[in-house]
């Protein structure tokens, strides 16, 4: 139901109500009509997984827990690779795109379980990196050993000796076979594993009885499954994508599943083998090498690496003079560690020195000047630092800076580390971006990434509206629970329907309730907070309050989306078009899966402003409803 507008209030009030009160009621109307979509809308998906993954204490807290080891172990690969000389030398960067694959996929590889010796299939199997320091660890063991060996002959008897020789004996052999199986084993290509892509499930069916269907298939090399975010425009129908290693038959794989059902759901799973992702690296404007472009990107990844890190509990170091305390005290102590990520040492190093002279001020610039001056550029080898840091979040938080999103499940993706943008080929000739296009790429970038940070802080609506589209609190739902639980069927008889038990009372169907059905009102209680959860996100999912518009405002995306796992692309550029006109029309959505977000190609040029034929006076749709 859409809304009728302040005409429709006027037709139901008459010509001649007072403007005060036609205010207040089309206000009131508003309220009402905006609680009861956002009612409607949760009744209708509350018992959908997509939903409860958001918002339901049993999902949100695991999933919490869950994200903070992923990252530590995420943080620790990245350390490695770092040693490792991967990232030396690489600028995120058209130039260097080959090299920052190279280092990706190392860390891909290790994320899937790989060795230092499987890192050699990046050069062919020639001499990597890696190699080098598997060599250097074998070097060290041996001089442990021969240390060992030579304490252990001085120290041991006759008998001991004679055991050690054994032993030692024993210790060459099994060196000698593990030299051999080292030689012998070819390394293997873990970053590309081989997966299948499922079109369309139908929204309840949950991620555990796909993984079911998969494993009665009994079908060898199954790693994981990942589902996409509903969509709205296809009847709230989800996508997935299921992953298995590089060496599985996935022909085989794919015809099983496509003859295979969701029994529970009778659903038929329409299956297609995935193909690789399609522009896995993907450019911006050169204008991000704009002094005042980086200027901002510096302080914007010092915000986002502190709050993510803190949030997941990394680079904390705990004061030393607090651990020796007691339990009581060392629980206190807990909100006193200090925050030490290294990396926020360096850029702000980075903003003080290097980045230390502009053409222009910040303050004409923050105005919006647009004379035709050539912009102040620094060349991708000064941004070093830079470029570090958004290697650090791409690789630990799964952030892909120069796109301004965040892809939390990327983990269970087909590949660990999937889209990345980067910036495009350099142009001598900067003559038509001006100004101005470096403040409008700032604000996009800006409001994207304050929506990163807002969901990182956990940014809520304000208490008022919260509670004037209905907020619940723990002692009303279960007194309701309570209430609507006790049935009187006449004088001094009363019954529980849960049980149908019969009692003298209401107090001892209370009681009974309580005692005998405590997970039922655990479970109301849990509602409740599910609930709140999904009211108190200024970005909840939920269906429009204005009607939508034919015309979408994102021709960058259309032009250049490119969906991940997505194996057939006849009719993909009105695929893509759908996808983000529904984003623009259906709250709380994001994009899918590997659809770049609004930015442009690059600048228009100069020229005549086109006119606009809009009628000034006419209210703007978002006005209408006071959104």
């Amino acid at each position: 139901t859409q809304s009728k507008g302040s005409s429709g209030i006027n037709a139901e009030y008459g010509e001649e109500v007072e403007e005060e009160e036609a205010v207040t009621s089309y206000k009131s109307y508003k309220r009402d009509f905006k609680r009861s979509s956002i009612t409607k809308f949760y009744k209708a998906h509350q018992k959908e997984e997509w939903l409860r993954e958001r918002y339901h204490p049993d999902y949100v807290e695991p999933r919490k827990k869950e994200l903070k080891q992923l990252k530590a172990a995420r943080l620790e690969i990245y350390k490695k690779i770092q040693e490792m000389g991967y990232f030396e030398e690489v600028s995120v960067c058209h130039e260097d795109q080959d090299k920052l694959m190279r280092a990706l996929d190392a860390a891909v590889i290790l994320m899937e379980g790989g060795s230092n010796h499987d890192l050699t299939i990046l050069d062919g199997g020639s001499k990597a990196p890696a190699a080098v320091v598997v060599k250097k660890e074998e070097e060290k063991k041996e001089e442990k050993g021969e240390e060992g060996e030579e304490k252990e002959e001085k120290e041991g008897a006759a008998d001991a000796s004679k055991e050690g020789s054994d032993d030692d004996e024993g210790a060459v052999k099994d060196d000698d076979e593990s030299e051999e199986g080292m030689v012998e084993k070819e390394p293997q290509p873990l970053h590309k594993p081989q997966s299948l892509f499922v079109r369309s499930l139908t929204p309840l069916i949950t991620k555990q009885d796909m993984i079911q269907v998969v494993k009665q298939q009994k079908i060898p090399g199954f790693l994981r499954l990942a589902m996409a975010e509903p969509l709205p425009e296809r009847k709230y129908y989800r996508r997935a994508w299921v992953t298995f290693s590089h060496d599985t038959d996935i022909k085989e794989a794919c015809s099983k599943l496509m003859s295979s059902k969701v029994e529970k759901y009778d659903h038929d799973l329409n299956v297609v083998v995935n193909r690789e992702l399609s522009k896995r690296v993907r450019m911006v404007p050169p204008l991000t090498r704009s002094l005042y472009a980086v200027k901002r990107d510096v302080k914007w990844l010092e915000t986002l690496i502190e709050e993510l890190d803190r949030g997941a509990g990394l680079w904390m170091g705990l004061n030393t003079v607090k651990q020796e305390e007691d339990d009581e005290e060392n629980d206190d102590a807990a909100g006193e560690q200090e925050y030490n990520n290294p990396l926020m040492a360096e850029l702000r190093d980075f903003m003080g020195t290097t980045l230390t002279s502009s053409p222009k001020t910040e303050q004409e610039l923050d105005h919006g000047e647009t004379d035709e001056d050539d912009i102040h550029v620094l060349r991708d080898n000064k941004l070093g630092v830079l470029d570090k840091a958004i290697l650090y979040l791409r690789v630990v938080h799964m952030v892909d800076f120069y796109n301004g999103n965040q892809f939390t499940n990327e983990d269970d993706m087909p590949n660990k580390i999937g889209v990345f943008h980067i910036r495009g080929p350099y142009e001598n000739n900067l003559s038509k971006i001006s100004l101005q296009d470096v403040s409008d790429w700032n604000k996009q970038l800006g409001e994207k990434l304050q929506g990163v940070v807002d969901e990182i802080r956990g940014v809520t609506v304000s208490e008022s509206e919260a509670n004037d589209i209905g907020l619940k609190t723990e002692e009303e739902v279960v007194e309701e629970f309570v209430k609507v639980n006790t049935e009187e069927q006449g004088p001094g008889k009363f019954h529980c329907p849960l049980s149908g038990k019969k009692f003298k009372g209401p107090e001892f169907v209370r009681k009974h309730i309580f005692n005998k059905h405590a997970e039922k009102v655990e479970a109301v209680k849990k509602d409740a907070v599910f609930w709140n959860n999904y009211i108190r996100d200024p970005r909840r999912p939920m269906d429009p309050l204005f009607p939508p518009t034919n015309h979408s405002s994102n021709s960058y995306s259309n032009n250049h989306g490119h969906h991940h796992g997505h194996h057939h692309h006849q009719g993909g550029n009105n695929n893509n078009g759908n996808n983000n006109s529904s984003r623009n029309v259906h709250p709380g959505f994001p994009a899918p899966y590997g659809f770049p977000t609004p930015f442009p190609a690059a600048p228009v040029p100069k020229g005549r402003k086109m006119v606009s034929y809009n009628d000034l006076d006419a209210p703007d749709e978002y006005d209408v409803l006071g959104l």
